[in-house]
């Protein structure tokens, strides 16, 4: 159970992310209805999608302060405004407009999101945190089927692209007016002693954060990460087509069984884990990415290539809720400001699938699809010495009289 928590604090932060999913589709499914109504060349297309990222980085400052301002005030000023950066796309009529609209909408992202999850870590208690996580994370999976289900419904209409970002915009101004009047606890008072020796809860630091190695392996191990989530299951679809003989449909059929994947990770898995350290989880999940890619670019039966998929969905999906909550435990206190952090060490991570497209050039689809194995040796070797690292830091008792 949350501990103490109002049902609409409770409801408001767990939809954070169904929020967030569903609606930052809404650019990259209308991608070429912009592009063709604005007369945009692809180039200038790409760098409109493109300016979501520093909108990201730039929302860390946001994040940061919900370590000492109101979470409340953040997250629905961060859903107001991605509202107006939907809203923006919905009257853009210049290729400006729309990656102003790109930037905003990143930035307003992370704090909405930021905000909501650092609010999370105090309504739910500590060992409950986990199962909290894997709710928030399954309606996020919906919002990745209600995002496209709203672009098909604007086309099956017959209406503009810009009709569905219309709805989004309204859809967001509801969830902001309810996080706006969600009772989110108040920033907590605990004391933080930074490695500089400044402490005090009131005026947290940067400093103690970034000279965390645990920060860096998690931000690492996030990094690591990117690939095994869309751009996996695009590359399985290319490689299913051009060298293994399959069709368009049965190749999207196999490599979205991806998403079933994510599903059971947060329903039947997660709380059957729930009794296991987060390194421990994070060592045997990442193995599971790294096993289940190595099988879809060797094995060439279709059969066993969809149980593969499967099996890396289902351990990508439990390895991000080990990450996610180790990182929300990492420097109590200090929450926002490591999820900050995280975060642009995340951001960085997208020229992983940038370098695997060139490989794919360069040597085939096949070399690609094992390029994601020799990724995922890597975070299993970061991930082992995070939990050497956190088995050395349990403290022992003395039990010697």
């Amino acid at each position: 159970m949350a501990r103490r928590a109002p049902v609409s604090a409770l409801a408001a932060v767990l939809l954070v992310r169904l929020a967030d999913e569903s609606a930052v589709f809404l650019p990259f499914g209308s991608l070429e209805s912009f592009r063709a109504d604005l007369g945009l060349t692809y180039a200038q297309a790409g760098t409109v999608l493109a300016a979501i990222a520093p909108g990201a980085l730039a929302g860390g400052v946001f994040a940061a302060a919900a370590d000492r301002y109101s979470r409340r005030v953040i997250s629905a000023g961060g859903a107001f405004g991605f509202a107006l950066a939907l809203a923006m796309f919905a009257l853009g009529d210049s290729f400006t407009v729309l990656a102003a609209g790109a930037f905003v909408m990143g930035m307003a992202s992370t704090a909405m999101v930021d905000a909501a999850e650092v609010a999370l870590v105090d309504i739910a208690a500590g060992d409950e945190l986990r199962r909290w996580l894997a709710r928030s994370n399954l309606l996020a999976t919906v919002g990745d089927l209600l995002g496209p289900a709203l672009v098909a419904g604007a086309v099956l209409l017959g209406l503009s692209w810009r009709a569905a970002f219309w709805v989004g915009a309204g859809l967001m101004v509801l969830y902001a007016m309810s996080l706006a009047r969600a009772p989110l606890p108040p920033p907590s008072r605990v004391e933080v002693e930074d490695d500089d020796g400044a402490s005090g809860a009131s005026r947290p630091r940067f400093t103690g954060v970034l000279r965390d190695p645990a920060v860096w392996v998690m931000g690492l191990i996030g990094l690591l990460m990117v690939p095994f989530d869309e751009p996996l299951v695009g590359f399985t679809i290319a490689l299913l087509e051009q060298e293994r003989g399959a069709s368009r449909a049965v190749a999207t059929t196999i490599a979205f069984v991806g998403i079933a994947g994510g599903v059971l990770a947060f329903t039947v898995l997660a709380p059957r884990f729930e009794g296991v350290a987060d390194h421990r989880l994070l060592t045997g999940s990442v193995s599971a990415m790294a096993g289940g890619a190595l099988v879809i670019a060797v094995v060439p039966v279709l059969a066993v290539v969809a149980v593969a998929g499967l099996v890396a969905a289902i351990g990508l999906g439990l390895a991000w809720l080990a990450v996610q909550h180790r990182s929300l435990m990492l420097r109590p206190g200090q929450v926002g400001a490591t999820k900050a952090v995280l975060g642009a060490i995340e951001s960085t991570g997208a020229w992983l699938p940038m370098a695997i497209g060139a490989l794919a050039d360069r040597a085939g689809l096949t070399w690609a699809l094992g390029s994601f194995g020799i990724v995922g040796a890597v975070l299993i070797g970061l991930s082992w010495w995070d939990a050497r690292r956190a088995i050395r830091r349990v403290p022992v008792t003395d039990l010697s009289p």
